[in-house]
């Protein structure tokens, strides 16, 4: 379900309520994530009396199929007393499963691709702390790589380098932590030239690339959920993606949607 706000009211017609709480929530009713608002995982204020009803509109709505209430505070002169209820609707998703051995290729319709601004965007979930989530690359020099390291993300992306190859344009960023959790992680990259704003979890980050060029060549085809295997010692040594992705985006195309109607042709990748 799509959750947007939760309202609580204490046992009718007596001295039992909650005053404070904090909510949980879950796909698989195991690993549990707690609603963080501001920074900080959240705590509820809660009610003053058995009768009314207090409703938080959560700042950031979530996804989930399990939700638990742990009460942090009750009226001292009652007990625990809770009546509860959860607004929101259903929440419908097409949802790509990676195995680790295959990756989804989206292949340009002109054999290259240049662009000077780029919107990428999606969702992942994954219990493994290593993964390529996408990889493309230009003949040129340019690359761009979203990966996870150590349950970090990590955006690596190079513009170009000249042919005297004395301008350097390789930049490296990572943010988050734990992202190996299996619960749903949203990613937004917006690239305006050089430069990048990179969102995790509604958290943005700004950075300028290093070197001198505005302009992302890439050749044939971006591929989600790992890298083509093309002989390249860089490629060998990194982990395809294995978990689930869905709403994946790129600029403009909805790639989930092309793979469900079979307009996208999943590949095989075989390592040594």
């Amino acid at each position: 379900m799509h959750l947007n706000a939760v309202a609580t009211q204490g046992r009718y017609s007596s001295s039992d309520w909650v005053s404070q709480y904090r909510m949980l929530y879950s796909d698989t009713g195991r690993n549990w994530k707690p609603y963080h608002q501001d920074g900080n995982i959240w705590a509820f204020p809660g009610n003053t009396n058995s009768d009314s009803v207090v409703r938080h509109d959560l700042q950031h709505p979530v996804i989930a199929r399990y939700v638990r209430i742990v009460p942090l505070d009750w009226n001292g002169e009652g007990q625990i007393g809770l009546r509860i209820e959860v607004y929101g609707c259903a929440y419908w998703a097409d949802v790509i499963n990676f195995d680790g051995h295959v990756v989804l290729p989206y292949r340009f319709r002109n054999k290259k691709m240049k662009t000077l601004k780029d919107v990428i965007s999606l969702k992942f979930k994954t219990s493994e702390s290593e993964g390529v989530i996408f990889h493309g690359e230009g003949q040129q020099g340019d690359y761009i790589t979203l990966e996870l390291k150590k349950a970090k993300l990590v955006l690596n992306l190079n513009l170009g380098i000249n042919q005297l190859g004395s301008i350097y344009g390789h930049t490296s960023v990572m943010t988050g932590s734990l992202l190996d959790d299996h619960h749903w992680h949203s990613i937004i990259i917006e690239r305006h030239g050089r430069n990048i704003n990179l969102t995790l979890d509604r958290h943005m980050q700004h950075f300028r690339t290093n070197g001198e060029f505005d302009y992302l060549d890439l050749d044939y085809e971006i591929t989600f959920g790992g890298m083509p295997f093309s002989g390249k010692p860089s490629s060998n040594s990194r982990k395809n993606f294995k978990g689930c992705m869905e709403s994946i985006n790129y600029n403009g195309n909805n790639i989930t949607d092309l793979a469900k109607r079979k307009k996208l042709e999943p590949s095989n990748v075989v390592r040594a």
